[in-house]
């Protein structure tokens, strides 16, 4: 079967790009005792969900590389078992930065505080810009350095951190029907600039050295969700790519040990799945604020067992009602994360 089918053309698409969850009023750093591996611990589920996706525009998920397709470079997408598909690492990073979002969770990696930034609106090109002391000593970027054992925040609890396994693992999701990729035009990548994601203060007088910035941050937005429409890109500034076609449907498993069932909801709800009023989209891959990356899950299998082995039936309301009544739980978090993630975001 053909790795490609003909070309389609798409139009330039225009706005921000992007949308901001804010971020927790503090981060819950707590004794976890159910973070083990060794053994079963009561009050846990173990087990699989069978999740199937479906592609609401074309994903291009790259494999690092470019080809040449008639003549023109390509930038090549993955292959998964030599289909099209999802690697399972990419999906996993995409679901924890969505329970870090509805979560008093922690933003691993902590803060860089130099960046450079460009701006035609204050004529800077490669300049310096830093994040303020203030901001790199927020809780959520300091919260990490837990002071003993089993303490973690919700998010590095359940996905894992330095010294801490995660409780689930996702394989990778293979496109059904092996449906070959479509060579689709993308308009040029960009990234916001520092100074988008948070008030800051210009230096006019910064700029010309590194101790010297052109603009400071002080504050920040929140935790940042590439969306459509993003800004317009001229004709000459497209490249090609592999995509996975919309329509398709991907399918692969999330698997996962000594999980409570408050953890299942939240993790349900950053799927897209959960309660009717949770439901929502999941942006994957390259071009996300342009056209492309928007999948979302059409049915979820339940294969699940208690803490001693006995077959659990599926009851996602109460899942997610109980996440909801936790202190993990940060509503406004949730609330956000579902409503930049309708319609064609």
């Amino acid at each position: 079967m053909a790795r490609c089918r003909a070309a389609r053309p798409r139009e330039p698409v225009m706005s921000a790009g992007y949308a901001f969850v804010p971020l927790p009023d503090r981060v819950l750093v707590r004794e976890r005792t159910e973070i083990v591996h060794d053994r079963r611990v009561q009050g846990t589920l173990s087990g699989r969900l069978e999740i199937t996706l479906v592609a609401e525009q074309p994903v291009h998920v790259g494999s690092g590389y470019k080809g040449l397709v008639d003549g023109k470079a390509v930038r090549r997408g993955a292959l998964v078992r030599g289909v099209p598909g999802v690697p399972g690492s990419s999906l996993k990073g995409v679901v924890r930065s969505r329970y870090e979002a509805i979560t008093r969770s922690c933003i691993p990696g902590g803060a860089k505080a130099n960046w450079k930034v460009r701006s035609r609106t204050f004529g800077l090109d490669n300049a310096p810009a830093r994040l303020t002391r203030s901001v790199r000593d927020k809780e959520v970027f300091c919260a990490q350095e837990y002071p003993r054992d089993l303490m973690l925040c919700p998010a590095c609890a359940l996905w894992g951190r330095m010294s801490f396994r995660s409780r689930v693992s996702v394989t990778d999701f293979v496109s059904l029907g092996a449906e070959p990729f479509e060579i689709s035009k993308m308009p040029k990548q960009f990234g916001p600039n520092l100074h988008h994601v948070g008030p800051f203060k210009r230096n006019t007088g910064g700029g010309r050295g590194d101790n010297e910035p052109a603009i400071e941050v002080h504050d920040l937005h929140g935790r940042k969700f590439a969306l459509c429409p993003g800004p317009a890109t001229t004709q000459d500034a497209m490249e090609l790519v592999e995509a996975i076609p919309r329509r398709s449907q991907l399918r692969g498993e999330m698997r996962m040990k000594n999980v409570l069932p408050a953890e299942i909801g939240g993790l349900l709800i950053a799927l897209g799945w959960g309660r009717p009023r949770d439901r929502s989209a999941l942006k994957l891959g390259g071009g996300k604020a342009l056209g492309f990356g928007r999948l979302r899950v059409s049915s979820i299998t339940y294969r699940l067992h208690d803490h001693a082995g006995k077959d659990v039936l599926h009851d996602e309301v109460a899942w997610c009602d109980a996440f909801e009544r936790t202190d993990d739980c940060f509503p406004a978090g949730l609330q956000k994360l579902v409503e930049i993630h309708q319609g064609d975001c």
